[in-house]
């Protein structure tokens, strides 16, 4: 699938940012353009990151016409199918052998009332761990769980 550029007048259904030195995508569709789009962007920036995430979690089912289409797209591309992770259950319509796909659950705990993590906490139990200080190390103060 060629990477075609997208009149700027429409507005995307395909968001990127970069975090980590990963690539995170999300699709709000995945039609064909879409796909396009999706491709480009991994194939322009596959190798300055670490992991490509495609967030296809608020996406209908794809034509199966276009799904069959990217798979063979990505069978055919040089980027490597253990870079890439699929995120929502979608993903194993999308994904090739090699692929991975993360689906959450919905098992998790809630937060605790009243408790707003700090990152400073010897044994926090909020799992609201979507903030950069919640990746540092903790000091020689505090025992590791």
């Amino acid at each position: 699938m060629p990477h075609t550029p997208t009149d700027s007048t429409q507005p995307s259904a395909v968001f990127h940012k970069f975090s980590h030195n990963n690539l995170h995508i999300k699709c709000s569709s995945f039609g064909q353009s879409e796909a396009n789009t999706v491709m480009g962007l991994m194939h322009t920036f596959h190798k300055e990151c670490d992991r490509i995430f495609i967030d296809v979690r608020e996406i209908p089912s794809p034509k199966t016409s276009v799904a069959n289409a990217f798979k063979t797209a990505l069978t055919n591309c040089q980027i490597t199918p253990k870079q890439i992770f699929f995120k929502g259950q979608e993903g194993f319509n999308l994904a090739i052998n090699g692929n991975r796909v993360l689906v959450q659950t919905g098992k998790t705990r809630p937060k605790p009332k009243g408790h707003t993590c700090c990152g400073k906490c010897a044994h926090c139990h909020c799992h609201d761990h979507d903030h950069d200080h919640a990746l540092v190390r903790r000091g020689p103060r505090h025992r590791n769980p």
